[in-house]
């Protein structure tokens, strides 16, 4: 297995396109083992777009993780986890929170305010309403970003860590396509009956998330601070729903 890996990794094309499919996979097949599960357990308590979503997740983070032990001979160190190094975590969390809200409203203003209003789809379905804060808390500010975190930055990002040396706009490849990636993989908000504009908003926002998140992942070695990185993201999204809240 490890000298099939190495011939994957060995050319940046491969390599690339190997972590991309991979990755997908892990998506697909939690997906598809996922469905059965949830619909049987909300036969007796009842699921909502969260908490089935956190079961989905859950498949997710084990699956990564196991894919990470086969491929690295059952070591998950240089996959990410170990202690951040290298970072003030003060001066990174208002600098990333910055540059969260920014992405907000530039994409609030893109995507559901201009594009929404020249090319009207009917259709501005966002996401659900959770049952309280504290569902979204455990299932969206830390479980979501927990799992999504160990797949983008630490299976994806890591298995083509070796070609951070290829650089785009200050950027590395890793670094890209981590970004992308985990963009991409909100797309499946679509099949929620979510709106095209808000889904885009989303993808948006994910995108400068994790190139966000994984910038910091390459610069500390650890997947540590692209959780957080995620976190605060999930909390600025958060926003509205915590003011009205305050107000009510």
């Amino acid at each position: 297995m490890k000298t099939f890996i190495d011939k994957i990794q060995k050319n940046p094309w491969t390599a690339v396109i190997g972590a991309v499919i991979i990755g997908a996979a892990i998506m697909f097949i939690s997906s598809a083992i996922s469905k059965p599960i949830t619909n049987i357990i909300d036969k007796h308590i009842g699921l909502d777009f969260y908490t089935r979503n956190a079961i989905f997740k859950f498949l997710v983070l084990l699956l990564t993780i196991a894919v990470i032990l086969v491929v690295n001979k059952g070591n998950l160190t240089n996959y990410g986890f170990r202690k951040a190094t290298n970072i003030n975590y003060f001066k990174f969390t208002l600098r990333v929170t910055g540059i969260i809200l920014a992405a907000q409203i530039i994409g609030a203003v893109l995507f559901m305010g201009i594009l929404n209003h020249i090319f009207p789809t009917g259709n501005s379905t966002g996401f659900p309403e959770t049952k309280s804060l504290l569902e979204r808390i455990l299932t969206v500010w830390i479980w979501s970003s927990l799992c999504e975190e160990v797949l983008v930055r630490g299976f994806v990002q890591s298995f083509i860590q070796h070609l951070k040396h290829l650089k785009l706009f200050r950027l590395s490849l890793p670094v890209i396509i981590s970004g992308l990636f985990f963009g991409a993989i909100h797309l499946s908000l679509f099949k929620a009956g979510m709106g095209l504009w808000f889904v885009l908003f989303i993808v948006f926002n994910t995108t400068i998330i994790g190139l966000t998140a994984a910038y910091y992942r390459e610069k500390t070695d650890s997947l540590i601070p692209a959780f957080w990185a995620h976190f605060i993201a999930n909390v600025v999204g958060s926003l509205p729903l915590l003011i009205k809240l305050l107000i009510s």
